[in-house]
């Protein structure tokens, strides 16, 4: 904020002039009689009082700016950390439909290996094999992201980014096989 420098500004400018009244009242005082002495000394506890009070308005201010930045830098914190939470929650909730996809690909890849030759068969057990560690991994990887800070959630969420491109080439050679299995 700006108003920290104004304040502190305002503040060398009252002091600024209110030691010009007192050296200017000194100055007069000096050359003057003991009557002249009491209304300088009345004036320098008058400037003294001006400074004080000048100083307390000053510091009273500087804090209320403090508290309402401190205010503003924690709402700020509460709404990043709500965001968090819901894209967290979303790609959880992704991985979940992802999770489920593979399930059903590895369940329709088992039944169709009863139904093959020994050799189609094979082939069939070696996707289902790729896709059931794909789906351990995924688990890890609901897992972590379940448990992701908010620090880590970065690192996390680019290594689900790969892993969803990794399970979405799976998913297509699977699809393919069991196409060229079924015509």
């Amino acid at each position: 904020m700006i108003k920290h420098p104004l304040t502190l500004t305002r503040i060398k400018h009252t002091a600024g002039t209110l030691m010009l009244v007192a050296s200017l009242a000194l100055l007069q005082a000096c050359g003057s009689d003991n009557k002249n002495e009491s209304r300088t000394e009345d004036a320098l506890e008058k400037t003294g009082d001006a400074v004080s009070a000048d100083t307390k308005e000053a510091t009273a201010e500087a804090r209320e700016d403090l508290n309402e930045t401190g205010d503003k830098v924690e709402a700020k914190s509460d709404e990043a950390a709500a965001d968090f939470r819901r894209e967290r929650d979303e790609a959880v909730a992704k991985m979940n439909v992802q999770k489920d996809k593979l399930d059903a690909k590895i369940d329709e890849l088992k039944a169709k290996a009863d139904r093959q030759s020994d050799k189609a068969k094979a082939e069939t057990d070696r996707q289902r094999a790729k896709l059931e560690e794909q789906r351990k991994e995924l688990g890890e990887d609901i897992d972590h992201a379940k448990n992701a800070t908010a620090d880590a959630w970065q690192d996390v969420k680019s290594g689900f980014k790969q892993a969803g491109r990794e399970i979405g080439d799976a998913f297509d050679k699977a699809g393919d096989k069991l196409k060229r299995d079924n015509d």
